[in-house]
């Protein structure tokens, strides 16, 4: 019965024209605080988005557990529609928000259907440094709930899953945000 942490990145410099921003100092600080709250948790295995902020985020507990970072494109930033400049992302995912998940392009619900298929394979308790989107992307798909906005997880809170004969479960939601997005 593996159990899964997902753990959302910390804060990122967000910029309209930065397609991967980095984590501002406040996320570095979030990322260490995360690691020693951690520290004396069993290593669990660490996976990470390939955007910088969530390998950044992962850095600090991979060093105090002595460990490598897998990084998994599957558990990446939802991707935008096709023709959408970068300019716009910001505005168009806190559109998405009031959204339902039937009413995406079919390159966004074959990203989610990539995200649930990795989670069921996993075999061992993992950490997974991801996104405000994944993260509610895979709680809507377990309380089968269409609609997009799940919850506001704030940066590097923790959303713990268990994987219990091939279905996943919703142990605990991590700690939420005051703001939609910031």
């Amino acid at each position: 019965m593996p159990r899964i942490l997902l753990i959302r990145h910390g804060e990122a410099l967000k910029k309209p024209s930065i397609s991967d921003p980095v984590l501002t100092p406040l996320g570095e600080e979030q990322s260490r605080q995360l690691a020693a709250d951690m520290a004396d948790e069993a290593p669990l295995s660490l996976v990470s988005s390939p955007m910088q902020r969530a390998r950044q985020t992962a850095k600090p507990l991979a060093e105090s557990w002595q460990q490598q970072v897998i990084i998994e494109p599957l558990v990446t930033e939802i991707p935008s529609p096709l023709d959408l400049p970068l300019s716009e992302r910001g505005p168009w995912i806190r559109g998405l928000l009031e959204k339902e998940w039937h009413e995406l392009a079919p390159h966004q619900l074959e990203w989610r259907a990539g995200i649930m298929d990795f989670l069921h394979e996993l075999e061992a308790d993992t950490a997974i440094f991801c996104h405000f989107m994944v993260i509610n992307s895979v709680v809507a798909s377990i309380r089968r709930d269409s609609r997009i906005r799940q919850f506001r997880p704030d940066y590097t809170s923790v959303t713990e899953l268990s994987l219990e004969d091939s279905e996943l479960r919703l142990v605990q939601l991590g700690r939420c945000r005051d703001s939609i997005l910031r």
